[in-house]
């Protein structure tokens, strides 16, 4: 009974007030997908640059990398591997003749060329 009472004086509360929440919960609504969208593009681009910067660190191919996780770099251990390994000075390729190609007549020439 005293359910009946209280949703009679709230009903013309309800009544009035209804029209209202349905483009508010809709706004709400759209919104939270827009900012999972934005949120999600910008998740993407962050991983893309960060890979575009990990993929210039020269690192695998030095002669000083030494493949052990206790001393990854004999030169400069703090840095091997880390984007500030990108510009290291005492870089050194593991083949420095990696440019150069031998021919069957024992002869050097380089490539492209």
């Amino acid at each position: 009974m005293l359910q009946i009472a209280v949703y009679g004086m709230l009903q013309p509360i309800l009544q009035a007030t209804q029209p209202v929440p349905v483009p508010i919960c809709f706004t709400v609504a759209w919104l939270l997908v827009g900012l999972t969208v934005w949120s999600s593009i910008r998740a993407v681009r962050a991983v893309v640059s960060q890979a575009s910067k990990m993929h210039q660190v020269p690192c695998t191919s030095c002669q000083f990398l030494t493949g052990t996780t206790c001393l990854k770099c004999t030169v400069h251990p703090t840095i091997a591997l880390t984007e500030a390994a990108i510009n290291c000075p005492d870089y050194r390729s593991v083949n420095p003749y990696a440019h150069l190609v031998i021919s069957g007549s024992d002869s050097i020439r380089i490539k492209g060329v």
